[in-house]
């Protein structure tokens, strides 16, 4: 009897211990969980979700250019935090922008978004979507009506061109530039024109279709003296060496001519293109 009071003093026990476990596991002020709260958490894992919403987010944005600025500089972020493929679901964000209500945007903004997404797809280390945007660059180029305005995005779209198709592909736009560059009224800029496009082409070793682009002006004077002034590096006087090469200014102009085409230079850190044009 009493062996038998013992042993149902015990299971009591132990159910109480028991009970009193499942309450203190439970109780709110005892969970190991971390309270609710409006302050977020980071996470590389939670903040790559957050900018994945955000770029996608963005892609509703009404005002076409602030919509692509948006995207491209979203896709560069991602790029630097190391989520390339979350950045080039992006940029396909931006090339959609550009292909369905890219003339929303004036020349300048539209030119260089596609170079923009070009060189943010080689950063993400998608070099097709970077052809497919260049290849996009060019034809928008030729559809300017105006061929002494086309001249304004040879440089920086060369230089695009380059690194995605080599210097063949830079040369022949630049060869191609210079009976457009003909079509300008004010001879001084045609030369600065000129000079740009025919000394990138002897930097690439192109000499014949250098010296074709200086014959678009009809004086042989000036295209010599161009030419020997590019060949005489500048020369410090007073300590009787040769200095650096420089760009060499031409009429108030260095040898970069025309407008930036880059992302760093025209949407990066913006809210909207910082574009020359309206």
């Amino acid at each position: 009897m009493r062996r038998h009071r013992y042993l149902l003093s015990l299971s009591f026990a132990v159910a109480s211990i028991a009970i009193i476990g499942v309450v203190v596991l439970t109780h709110p002020g005892c969970s190991t969980r971390p309270p609710v709260t409006g302050t977020i958490r980071h996470s590389d894992a939670r903040n790559q979700r957050l900018m994945a919403l955000a770029a996608e987010e963005a892609g509703a944005i009404k005002d076409v250019d602030a919509r692509l600025t948006r995207q491209l500089n979203f896709a560069d972020q991602q790029i630097k935090r190391g989520w390339p493929r979350d950045a080039r679901v992006t940029l396909t964000g931006a090339a959609g922008t550009l292909t369905n209500e890219g003339k929303a945007l004036n020349d300048h903004a539209r030119l260089s978004g596609w170079v923009s997404v070009s060189e943010l797809s080689r950063g993400a280390g998608d070099a097709e979507a970077g052809l497919r945007a260049v290849d996009q660059a060019v034809g928008e180029l030729r559809k300017i009506a105006d061929e002494a305005e086309r001249c304004q995005y040879v440089m920086g779209l060369a230089n695009e061109l380059q690194y995605l198709k080599g210097p063949h592909d830079a040369a022949a736009l630049l060869s191609e530039a210079g009976p457009w560059a003909r079509q300008m009224d004010d001879v001084p800029e045609r030369r600065r024109a000129l000079m740009a496009f025919a000394s990138a082409l002897f930097n690439l070793d192109d000499f014949t279709p250098g010296q074709g682009v200086l014959r678009q002006d009809d004086d042989a004077t000036w295209r010599s003296d161009m030419l020997l002034a590019l060949a005489t590096p500048q020369v410090d006087m007073g300590a009787h060496r040769a200095a650096e090469p420089r760009e060499m200014d031409v009429s108030s102009g260095s040898l970069y001519w025309g407008k930036q085409l880059k992302f760093q230079d025209v949407f990066q850190g913006q809210s909207k293109s910082q574009t020359q044009e309206k």
